[in-house]
């Protein structure tokens, strides 16, 4: 039954008088590989999609879970998008902390304040060694490029 529900939310199809299709035609997304800034289309089944001509990718979101997921990061504006692509850049940096903050808060969201699973706690944990691994890299650009200013 557990299949049938995940298969049910990934073939979701929207209208396109559906607010979320409003919400994000025309908005943008910074690619996952290089953060440049993509233009949010709208599919003939209404599910939004993305498109990065230097990387190749395609980004596909179908389920309710994940277009919700979109319209939030969207309207929440707390990405960065970047005019030129770059692999490994402060912004791509940036929008990895983002996003690994907010799985980490969703996962101390799940965490009983009574009984602790475990598992979750190891969750978290690797989370957080994550963000502080990104953080880490972030600071290691800001003195490199603190340093290449002051030549």
């Amino acid at each position: 039954m557990k299949n049938e529900k995940a298969k049910s939310n990934v073939n979701v199809t929207l209208n396109h008088d559906q607010m979320a299709t409003e919400a994000l035609s025309g908005k943008t997304f910074p690619c996952p590989t290089c953060g440049l800034g993509l233009l949010i289309r709208i599919a003939k089944t209404g599910k939004p999609y993305c498109v990065c001509i230097d990387c190749g990718n395609q980004i596909f979101i179908r389920g309710k879970a994940g277009i919700m997921r979109l319209m939030e990061i969207v309207e929440s504006e707390k990405l960065i998008l970047q005019k030129e692509s770059s692999v490994n850049s402060p912004a791509t940096l940036f929008n990895r902390l983002v996003q690994l903050r907010s799985q980490k808060d969703e996962l101390q969201q799940k965490q009983g304040f009574i009984t602790h699973d475990p598992d979750l706690t190891n969750a978290i944990r690797a989370v957080d060694n994550e963000i502080k691994r990104v953080q880490g890299e972030l600071e290691k650009m800001s003195r490199k490029s603190s340093r290449e200013k002051r030549k």
